[in-house]
């Protein structure tokens, strides 16, 4: 069994993460920023299980949305639909996957669940105090977003 990573740690392992798949995904250099309020709309998120538990979201603005899925499947989108809310959920599940990939250093430090997609206009995503939380505001071809990483650790 790996050892559970710091919060400060997991924090450098998700920047690499984004990194690593918006170079791939979409061949962008991601500016980290503070993140926006107005970045919500759409949410994917993935929980996070074993070592650790919590959750990774990507957090963005229903035209943001519709802008990532036309970048990853080379259409046009102008409302978020099953389609961009798959796109959404891939994207998400590829920033999970690298995370775990950075975040591994002696055998596999948490397990990832399939996406859950959140549509609204008046949500948030609730963190229990004892939790320990990164947000990252980033703007990026083909969009900016908001990362979420909130994390539990086992006693």
């Amino acid at each position: 069994m790996s050892e559970v990573p710091e919060i400060s740690s997991l924090e450098t392992n998700l920047r690499d993460a984004v990194k690593e798949v918006l170079g791939t995904t979409f061949s962008a250099s991601p500016e980290f920023t503070e993140p926006e309020k107005s970045s919500k709309g759409v949410s994917a998120i993935i929980g996070i299980s074993d070592g650790i538990s919590g959750f990774l979201a990507v957090h963005v603005a229903p035209e943001n949305a519709c802008k990532i899925a036309g970048a990853m499947l080379g259409d046009t989108y102008t409302e978020v639909d099953d389609i961009v809310c798959d796109a959404l959920g891939e994207l998400a599940n590829m920033f999970g996957g690298s995370l775990k990939k950075f975040a591994s250093t002696h055998g596999e430090p948490f397990k990832i669940s399939v996406p859950t997609i959140v549509r609204g206009k008046d949500y948030e995503t609730h963190a229990a105090k004892d939790a320990k939380q990164v947000l990252l505001g980033l703007n990026s071809a083909p969009a900016n977003f908001t990362m979420q990483l909130v994390v539990y650790s086992h006693a």
